[in-house]
């Protein structure tokens, strides 16, 4: 049987309406999906919700925040424009949540594309309502990873290197690459050299961060999310039977935005490697604001600064392994 995700919830949006979200409005959303789940989820399910909602408490997140590092590395994988409904049609998508830990109740912050990989780095939008590319004076994570001594790379399908900045090459498309965004990433040639051609790719040599993004066909931007099941298959799972590679590295996959202007911008995301509990489902309102947290929090990264009232994602973890004493990351 199929994973079970959740069903959509009814859009009474006129869709031909244009959309109105002002940068307050959207913040204001976002908050109530990733503030403190102490308030956010004080009951275990609530009528008209449309999920039921695991309920978390304060005194766990400090433990969590206290405790040794999940994982050594990180590496997201982000495909594009699909909604959580559509995923039960791909086996592949299904069987990962199986293999894994599934959030279930999971959401982009904003349509179009490009504010949600903003979101992903750098924990806000900057009111940006398109993907007509900004030049950002801002922190990302890249600045709390150096901060504390730790490594990040970008790899980019198509990517032309040499700290690029054209909107575009190819198949390549920068507003997929957040980074690229950031001025004092764009003025910093050592920093900017973090971002490369995914050929540069080596599992068995991740850096503590890792972001894979693919071009417009694999990620399904310009094809279909069959095709992109294709890919992420050949690309993932030479990476998931690597046991000594995935015991100590997280692997995320997501998406950055529902297909077209979904209200509810449901997205599939899902965590997958040693430290992850297989079959763990957390169906809590998450969002990528909560993964970013999550990597700060497990890195004990100094948090960005609207990221301070988010919640880390501390429900999934396979605590059994005896972690202490095994990270080599700074906490």
């Amino acid at each position: 049987m199929p994973f079970d995700w959740p069903k959509p919830r009814p859009d009474h949006s006129d869709h031909h309406a244009p959309r109105r979200h002002d940068a307050d409005t959207r913040r204001a959303t976002v908050r109530r999906r990733g503030i403190a789940a102490a308030t956010l989820l004080a009951l275990a399910g609530c009528a008209g919700c449309g999920t039921t909602l695991t309920p978390i408490h304060q005194g766990a997140i400090q433990t969590w925040l206290s405790g040794p590092p999940r994982f050594d590395h990180v590496l997201i994988v982000v495909l594009e424009n699909e909604s959580a409904n559509e995923i039960p049609a791909h086996g592949y998508l299904d069987s990962l949540a199986r293999r894994g830990a599934a959030l279930r109740d999971f959401h982009g912050e904003a349509h179009p594309s490009y504010p949600n990989y903003l979101a992903l780095v750098a924990g806000e939008t900057f009111g940006v309502r398109g993907d007509r590319q900004s030049n950002i004076d801002a922190p990302t994570i890249a600045d709390r990873l150096e901060a504390k001594g730790l490594t990040w790379k970008v790899y980019a399908e198509g990517y032309p290197g040499n700290c690029f900045l054209g909107s575009s090459s190819g198949k390549y498309a920068r507003k997929h690459v957040p980074f690229l965004s950031f001025i004092p990433i764009q003025r910093d040639s050592a920093r900017c050299a973090n971002v490369v051609n995914s050929s540069q790719f080596d599992a068995a040599n991740l850096p503590s961060y890792a972001l894979y993004i693919p071009d417009l066909n694999h990620d399904g931007h310009n094809t279909t999310l069959a095709y992109a099941t294709q890919w992420l298959r050949g690309f993932l799972e030479p990476l998931l039977a690597n046991q000594a590679v995935m015991q100590r590295t997280l692997v995320i996959i997501t998406f950055d935005e529902s297909e077209g202007h979904e209200a509810t911008n449901r997205i599939y995301t899902v965590m997958l490697g040693g430290t992850v509990r297989p079959g763990a489902v957390d169906s809590t309102p998450l969002n990528h604001y909560n993964l970013l947290r999550t990597i700060e929090a497990n890195f004990g990264l100094e948090p960005l600064a609207r990221e301070r009232d988010v919640t880390p994602i501390t429900t999934i973890w396979n605590d059994s392994l005896g972690v202490p004493g095994t990270s080599s990351a700074p906490r």
